[in-house]
C-alpha cells in the first residue's frame, strides 16, 4: 500500500497511472483535510511526499506546515517515505538550497536575500546588473522578474505589482543570460539519471512541465508554445559531469525523486539554481523518452515494497 500525501490533485495522474499499471494499491491523503492522533503509530506502509512549495497559490497556505509536521511524525516511527522529512526544508527555501549547493561544490548565481523593502533596495545596489528577484518559498518560477536597473527594482517593490513570498523572504540573484535562451532540467529517480530536457526561457520563467501548470499559464494570458514548438526539448543522449553531483546531493538529503535545473551561460559556465522535489513530468517528454520516468518510479516502488 502507498499513501500519497498531496495538496494538488491535478498533479496526481502520473502517479495513479504508474501505480495502477503495476497493481500497487494506494490511498490519497490531502494534507489540508486530515487529522493525526500522535498517540497512535502510522500504518506500516510506504508514503509518497507530494507537498508543494507553491501550495499557497491554490489557497492552501498551511499545506507545507502541516506536511512538515506529518513527515516528522512518520520519521519518528521510521516509516519509508519517498522524499522524506529532510527534503521539505529544501523544498520550502531557496536559501537552504543554495547552502546545499555550496556544500557540494556547485556553482550558483550570486545571491542575497532579505525582507524589508528599504534593505532590499540597499542590497540591489551591490548586485551585478541585470539581476532577478525570486521568492524564497515558491514553485513554478513564481516571483521571478528581471531588472536592468536598481531604479526599476525600487519602483516594482513599492508598487501593487509586488507580491511577497509566503515566508516574507525575497532573493536578489545575479541574472545569468542563458545560452540559446534555454535552461536544462535533469530528472533523478532513486539515485539514477532518468533523463534531461531543455526548457525555453523565451517566454519567461514559469516552466513547470506538468500539463496542469501549462493550463494555468494559458489561463493567465501567457502562451506555452514558441512558434509552434513545445517549451520542452527531450535530450536523448544527455551526458554531463554535473549529474554525479546531483545524484550525490539527492542521496545526501533524502531526495528519492528530484528535478534539478541549471543554466549554461554564454561563456560556457554552468550554474545550478533550483531543486524541485515535487517534480512533475511532462507528457511530451515522457512520450519522447519511452516513459522513462514512469518506469523508474515503478521500479523504485517495487524495490521498497
Amino acid at each position: 500500500m502507498i499513501e500519497i500525501i498531496f495538496e494538488n490533485e491535478d498533479w496526481l495522474p502520473f502517479f495513479k497511472e504508474a501505480l495502477n499499471e503495476i497493481n500497487v494499491p494506494f490511498r490519497l491523503n490531502k494534507i489540508t483535510e486530515f487529522q493525526i492522533d500522535l498517540n497512535q503509530p502510522p500504518d506500516n506502509i510506504i508514503f509518497l511526499n507530494r507537498i508543494s512549495p507553491s501550495s499557497h497559490t491554490r489557497g492552501n497556505q498551511d499545506a507545507f506546515i502541516l506536511g512538515e509536521q506529518y513527515l516528522e511524525y512518520l520519521a519518528t516511527y521510521n516509516r519509508t517515505v519517498i522524499n522524506d522529512y529532510r527534503t521539505i526544508n529544501y523544498e520550502l527555501s531557496k536559501v537552504e538550497q543554495i547552502q546545499l549547493l555550496k556544500r557540494h561544490g556547485l556553482a550558483y548565481p550570486k545571491t542575497s536575500f532579505g525582507s524589508e523593502k528599504d534593505e532590499l533596495v540597499k542590497m540591489a545596489h551591490s548586485m551585478p546588473l541585470p539581476f532577478l528577484t525570486k521568492h524564497n518559498c515558491s514553485g513554478k518560477g513564481l516571483g521571478i522578474h528581471v531588472f536592468n536597473t536598481v531604479e526599476e527594482f525600487e519602483e516594482y517593490i513599492n508598487s501593487d505589482e509586488y507580491i511577497p513570498s509566503p515566508d516574507g523572504i525575497l532573493l536578489l540573484q545575479e541574472y545569468i543570460k542563458p545560452k540559446d535562451d534555454r535552461i536544462t532540467r535533469v530528472e533523478i529517480i532513486d539515485g539514477e539519471l532518468v533523463y534531461a530536457f531543455h526548457s525555453s526561457t523565451a517566454q519567461g520563467f514559469e516552466l513547470c512541465p506538468a500539463d496542469a501548470c501549462r493550463i494555468d499559464v494559458q489561463k493567465s494570458g501567457a502562451v506555452c508554445e514558441i512558434e509552434g514548438d513545445s517549451l520542452f526539448t527531450y535530450l536523448p543522449d544527455f551526458k554531463h559531469q554535473i549529474v554525479s553531483k546531483y545524484i550525490e546531493i539527492c542521496q545526501a538529503v533524502g531526495f528519492d525523486m528530484a528535478g534539478i535545473e541549471f543554466v549554461e551561460a554564454v561563456n560556457g559556465a554552468v550554474y545550478t539554481y533550483d531543486i524541485n522535489g515535487t517534480t512533475n513530468y511532462s507528457p511530451d517528454i515522457e512520450k519522447a523518452s519511452g516513459d522513462k520516468a514512469k518506469i523508474a518510479f515503478q521500479q523504485m516502488i517495487q524495490k521498497r515494497l
